[in-house]
């Protein structure tokens, strides 16, 4: 399980890549989580941090009709969220080289 301190740290960053991938909605940014490892994510974590992403200029979002049920909200990375997704690659892969000095050299 991946500790929530640590998730806290990145979770931004790895929302913004998703959407980045691919314009997407909440619940369905919650499965790629889950899909990709990140099993105790839920849309009760995920939905108020597309909001701050949204409310910081980095996400913009638009209803768009949906083939079961009401509307849905797509998410899309705006130009800031770009920048901000490239600073936020640089530093991890900063900080994954220094701890990967720490742990295997």
């Amino acid at each position: 399980m991946i500790d929530s301190q640590m998730l806290k740290g990145i979770i931004d960053g790895i929302i913004l890549e998703i959407i980045n991938k691919n314009q997407t909605y909440g619940y369905e940014i919650v499965e790629e989580l889950k899909r990709k490892g990140f099993y105790n994510m839920t849309e009760g974590t995920v939905y108020p941090i597309l909001k701050r992403l949204t409310k910081k200029g980095y996400l913009m979002a638009t209803f768009r009709k949906s083939d079961v049920g009401p509307k849905r909200k797509y998410y899309y990375i705006t130009e800031i969220g770009q920048k901000k997704l490239k600073v936020f690659k640089d530093s991890y892969d900063e900080m994954t080289r220094a701890v990967n000095k720490i742990f295997y050299e």
